[in-house]
């Protein structure tokens, strides 16, 4: 599988995991169905669909308590699910794309300022930032400045090649999102309670997830996933 094929899975995992909760729901139950299905039965549709209530049913439940890595959990299994789907065949990529297509880039208005307008980042009115990779491009590579020495700290351009990498960067992008609307201490509890201790773990050089690469690229061998036994109930 391409780079491409998991980009936009990965695309298309952040939007729906963000629009979950929203009235955009229905569509798109109605085209992840159509998709994980293949197009192959209306039974197996009906069966995707209705696994991806009980998807969306954990997410709007997550994030009622404000359990934002739960929610990057969720998004983790629908990405899984596309890209298994992906694998199946050379034209479900163009299934995928067809369904959700790629953005086209629009001219961004300009406030009086000179600064680009808020209502420019992104279709979505509820979000600020589209997704997560234009709020990790677009914000947290921008504010984010370390020594990345990898002595005290690192990093890796390719961060969504790292599960874990992309789970808490999504869980911090939904909490970014929401908490913004909080004008009093929302910041203030984003910075303290979400990205200092996610970023202390994102950039530890010898045990975070980029441990094994570095601010100037992805490294060959990324580190493996843990161990485990198959589990076999007595």
């Amino acid at each position: 599988m391409d780079s491409k094929a998991i980009e936009n899975a990965q695309r298309v995992a952040a939007r729906v995991t963000a629009e979950a909760d929203g009235d955009a729901w229905k569509e798109h139950q109605w085209a992840v169905a159509r998709f994980l299905s293949g197009s192959r039965t209306a039974v197996e549709e009906e069966r995707w669909r209705k696994r991806l209530g009980e998807w969306r049913e954990r997410i709007v439940t997550s994030l009622a308590v404000d359990a934002y890595a739960e929610v990057a959990e969720s998004q983790d299994l629908l990405l899984s699910w596309l890209l298994t789907e992906l694998r199946r065949g050379d034209d479900a990529l163009g299934s995928l794309l067809a369904l959700y297509p790629l953005p086209r880039p629009e001219p961004e208005p300009i406030s009086a300022s000179g600064t680009p307008t808020p209502e420019t980042k992104g279709e979505l009115a509820e979000f600020y930032f589209a997704d997560v990779f234009i709020f990790v491009t677009d914000y947290l590579a921008a504010m984010i400045r370390r020594p990345l020495d990898g002595t005290s700290a690192t990093w890796c351009p390719s961060w969504w090649e790292h599960p874990e990498a992309g789970a808490r960067l999504s869980a911090l992008w939904l909490a970014w999102e929401h908490l913004r609307h909080d004008a009093a201490l929302g910041m203030t509890t984003w910075w303290i309670q979400h990205a200092d201790p996610h970023l202390k773990v994102l950039m530890d050089p010898r045990q975070g997830p980029f441990a094994a690469c570095s601010p100037e690229g992805h490294a060959r061998e990324p580190l493996g996933p843990l161990p485990v036994e198959p589990y076999e109930p007595t």
